[in-house]
């Protein structure tokens, strides 16, 4: 009987009565059926991972199982009778999942679900806009859905009520506040949904509500940009895989800048070296390191007022504009000459800058415009759209401060939170009469509101949301509301007195005003239910490309040139890849993915460069006082290359007060160092916090782990950089390796950019646990992907190469030989398998382990949240304690195609079976398949020069390639 774990639901018996190991249909109820063992036990014996290691104990437990189990049976179950369907659902076959459309913050999506509940998110590769690609947040945002921190009704005052009850009073206060004559204003992010934007103008002529768009994290001063050059206010719009050379100015493309998805898949398709067009150039510019800037081809440490300088003598060099040359350094004018070279030599080329400021923005600009880039590399729609500005947010703050506003509704943002001043706002929203929050859960800014009206989780929702301009994608409900909660949009129309619900709001209004804008044909039924099917749609008809005229910037590079630097160090912000803005801060997936730049999980910290560490005695681990913009935070440090030695960086997304059990105290909030300029200074505080870690060597030791050359090399000969090994064969053939198909991966160490979405992907797919802050410090993670992060060259601009590294199913594996149970063995068709059951957890496959990528289960992790277990697959046992894990080639959906083909009495298809980790890829870097198949991507992969396997000297023959990564550079340029 399983005595180490009082949350396994499981019988523990061998009477055979099959019930689920891991409870995964099991109800609030079964915690009665754990009494029964519990109660035996004193406070403290029965505990989650261990017992009292003590005679009496012992006695106790062995007492009471063998006295009970002859007796009970199966105490811990209790009777259930089977209900069957009273009409069956043809659809739902237990056993087989059922994939729906959807969307996640604005990219679509295909959610997997068995029996009924929703357990993986993946990439609809029906979008033309992002391929099928996901992100980290997506990939882990099955679990938001299951959080068992949202609200589970509405509340007015603070006390519950029923959803008539809070229609009648919120409409009878906002009804108040009109007949006052008071300003009413509702709060969302930047909204795309054609129909959603309908019924907010509904709103607004019932009860002259004002629609306001703020982002925590905004492209708001591109948008103005925009509107001063072409008289439209939106975001551009960028195509990477049109930009023959690419110069980014501190923008995170491929991270928290735009639809990093879609900049992603666009930037990899030109980062081949045989690609028709060319391969493209990266040249990138900034202060600290962030994901893009590792990925360039030319990456440049610059403080933040040298970029924003070399920025506007590139203008001026560009549009001709002599009036705004500055005197710069010998090593800043040579840069600037450099880029300059590059983008008048591209055909097409795409210029970014990552900074909030109109002024900036207008400068880059002029320079597309000039280079010819706005509508190829760079464009811009006009649609109905409503995005965030800031410059109209601070002046609603300013409003509420003057008590001018009598309601405030806040629908899915958190401006307590990430507002640049939270006291202020907080003072302000205070002397609103009417403050509504939408929220899921409690946050920030519904802790200080008066009426909480729970909204849906998107994969409970119904919605339409522009994608790109030139596509849109369905949000539709995957699942029933399972807390009670409420569509946001449904609580708006009972506020307007709109009957019905948002779907068949939704419904009428594609009917009666979209459909004969984007339809083709006139039934309009099989129009509809095609685009729910498919999920996504063409829809030019709903954004019109601006007109390019020319951009006049002359004033804008004055007010660059004169920005006021303060003295000290200079705090930049930034957004970690998993994190982003803090919303899904309460989500342990995506905290305990490891920051592709530093490796670390569960914290912020502050960036410093190696040059001022060395000059101030910081290392590592130091706690630092930083104090900028009347504003402290004291966070470890962390000593990282490529910093300005003048600049320090900290990530937003943390220091939440309101954020479930997770995200809560969880680091120290920067927001407040984000509106201007921010100098400060930094102070050893003499404690220290040892930072979770995934990676703690730095080093190849000298070994060709990662395989480098140019362009220039490679040009001369596809096999440059690509070294290979003569020896002699140790091990006999393996004459076991007879199955028709034999499986195999290979990873392009070009496309790759190191995002970590893959790993998350993992986790979702394969019941990876999460094991917490302390344990990833101890190294005991249980990632059975890692991306491993390697430097060199210069510490101040370093080269950064990104490695995925997972099993690497070994022909010839040494964690085979010395397994003295057969826990590991071979398949017959290639892959390393681990045999839990066998497995008695001596370890020494791992130690005999090359390339470390083996785990080892200490112990049985928390499944205790009753909501979070619904998200387990139940395609995958979850392990216990005690045992080796690892990859497995997700041998799950290896099955499932061989299943799917034999049933359509087919051959197997290259795409019948996609690991999770190449499945969730934006850049299309991972590729997995059979190297039988002659004719599959995988068997041309592997017969080109650049592909090469890891440690290749040792002879363990992996199955696992990779293709030496290819610099743009010449020779001058290494």
């Amino acid at each position: 009987m399983s005595i180490d774990n009082k949350n396994d639901k499981s019988c523990g018996t061998s009477c055979g009565c099959g019930s689920s190991v891991n409870g995964y249909w099991q109800d609030v109820e079964d915690k009665t059926a754990l009494q029964t063992s519990a109660q035996e036990f004193p406070e403290g014996e029965f505990d989650s991972f261990s017992i009292k290691k003590d005679r009496r104990s012992f006695l106790k437990i062995m007492g009471f199982s063998v006295s009970a189990l002859p007796l009970a049976g199966c105490v811990k179950i209790p009777v259930r009778k089977a209900i069957p369907y009273l009409h069956k659902n043809d659809a739902q076959i237990p056993g087989v999942a059922n994939y729906y459309a959807t969307n996640f913050e604005g990219h679509p999506m295909l959610i997997k679900a068995r029996e009924g509940r929703p357990i993986k998110a993946e990439g609809n590769k029906l979008s033309t806009v992002n391929g099928g690609g996901t992100n980290a947040r997506g990939q882990a945002s099955i679990l938001d859905l299951y959080d068992s921190n949202r609200l589970r009704a509405p509340q007015v005052e603070g006390k519950s009520v029923e959803w008539a009850e809070l229609d009648r009073l919120l409409k009878a206060a906002l009804t108040g506040e009109k007949q006052m004559n008071r300003k009413m204003v509702l709060v969302t992010k930047s909204m795309t949904s054609p129909s959603e934007l309908k019924l907010i103008k509904e709103l607004s002529s019932k009860h002259n509500v004002e629609h306001i768009a703020y982002d925590a994290v905004s492209m708001s001063a591109v948008s103005k940009a925009n509107e001063e050059s072409f008289g439209v206010f939106a975001p551009s719009s960028y195509n990477l895989e049109e930009a023959d050379v690419i110069v980014s100015f501190g923008a995170d493309f491929l991270g928290g800048y735009g639809n990093d998805i879609k900049q992603a898949r666009g930037y990899a398709q030109r980062r081949q070296p045989d690609n028709a067009r060319g391969m493209s150039k990266h040249i990138h510019v900034e202060s600290f390191m962030t994901l893009t800037g590792s990925n360039a081809d030319n990456r440049f440490t610059r403080s933040e007022e040298s970029r924003r300088n070399i920025l506007v003598n590139v203008y001026a060099s560009i549009t001709g504009d002599s009036s705004a040359k500055s005197a710069l350094s010998e090593e800043d004018q040579k840069l600037a000459d450099f880029i300059v070279k590059n983008l008048k030599d591209a055909k097409t080329s795409l210029v970014l800058a990552g900074d909030d400021n109109a002024d900036i923005q207008l400068l880059v600009n002029s320079i597309n415009q000039k280079l010819g880039n706005f509508g190829k590399s760079v464009k811009v729609f006009k649609s109905d759209a409503k995005w965030a500005d800031d410059e109209r947010f601070e002046a609603f703050v300013k409003e509420m401060a003057d008590g001018k506003v009598g309601a405030a509704m806040f629908l899915g943002t958190n401006p307590a939170y990430s507002y640049h001043n939270p006291s202020a706002f907080a003072q302000a929203l205070s002397k609103v009469s009417v403050r509504v929050s939408f929220a899921s859960s409690l946050d920030e800014t519904g802790k200080l509101c008066n009426f909480l009206a729970p909204s849906n989780h998107a994969y409970e929702s119904w919605s339409d949301t522009l994608v790109d301009f030139t596509e849109l994608s369905f949000t539709q409900p995957v699942i029933q509301a399972l807390f009670g909660s409420r569509m946001a949009s449904e609580t708006l129309m009972a506020i307007a007195d709109i009957e019905g619900t948002f779907h068949d709001y939704m419904m009428a209004n594609w009917e009666k005003n979209l459909f004969s804008k984007v339809g083709s044909g006139s039934n309009f039924q099989n129009f509809w239910n095609k685009a729910l099917h498919d999920g996504v749609m063409a829809a030019p008809g709903l954004a019109k490309e601006a007109s390019y005229s020319s951009v006049s910037a002359s004033s804008a590079a004055k007010n660059v040139k004169s920005i006021e630097y303060g003295q000290g160090l200079q705090v930049v912000t930034y957004q970690k890849f998993a994190i982003g803005d803090g919303e899904m801060a309460n989500n342990p997936l995506l905290q305990e993915m490891p920051d592709p730049i530093t490796k670390a999980t569960w914290d912020n910290y502050i960036m410093v460069s190696p040059v001022y560490a060395n000059e101030n005695g910081i290392k590592s681990g130091n706690v630092l006082k930083l104090e900028a913009a009347g504003h402290t935070v004291t966070l470890p440090a962390v000593v990282q290359p490529g910093v300005a030695k003048n600049t320090v960086a900290v990530a937003l997304g943390y220091g939440r007060t309101v954020s479930g059990k997770v995200g809560t105290g969880l680091g120290g909030n920067a927001y407040p160092f984000t509106k201007k300029e921010a100098f400060g200074t930094v102070a050893k505080t003499g404690a220290q916090r040892a930072l979770a870690l995934s990676q703690t060597h730095q080093s190849m030791e000298g070994r060709d782990i990662v395989r480098e050359t140019t362009t220039d090399e490679y040009n001369k000969d596809n096999s440059a950089g690509n070294k290979s090994y003569k020896f002699k064969q140790i091990y006999p053939k393996n004459e076991l390796l007879t199955d028709k198909h034999q499986w195999a991966m290979a990873i392009d160490l070009n496309t790759c950019t190191g995002c970590s979405t893959c790993v998350v992907a993992c986790n979702t797919e394969n019941n990876v646990p999460v094991v917490g802050r302390t344990e990833v410090h101890r190294r005991r993670d249980m990632h059975w992907l890692r991306i491993d992060r390697y430097y060199q060259g210069d510490e101040q601009n370093p080269e950064t190469v990104h490695m995925p590294m997972l099993c690497q199913h070994c022909e010839a594996a040494p964690c085979e030989n010395v397994c003295p149970v057969l826990a590991t063995v071979h398949s017959s068709d290639g892959i390393n398998q681990q045999v839990y059951n066998r497995c008695i957890g001596t370890r020494y496959c791992a130690n005999n382990c090359p390339y470390k990528v083996r785990r080892f289960n200490w112990f049985n992790y928390d499944h205790s949240d009753e909501y979070a277990r619904l998200a387990l697959n139940p395609d995958v046992s979850v392990r216990s304690r005690g045992v080796m894990e690892k990859c497995s080639f997700c041998i799950q959906r290896i099955q499932e195609g061989k299943l799917k083909a034999k049933r359509e009495r087919r051959e197997l298809r290259a795409d019948d079976i996609v690991p999770a980790c190449a499945q969730s890829c934006p850049t299309n870097g991972i590729v997995f398949g059979d190297m039988n198949d002659e004719n599959s991507p995988i068997s041309k992969l592997l017969k080109d020069q650049r592909t090469y396997t890891v440690l290749e000297e040792i002879n363990t023959k992996p199955r696992v390639n990779y293709m030496v990564k290819v610099r743009n550079k010449t020779k001058e340029e290494v």
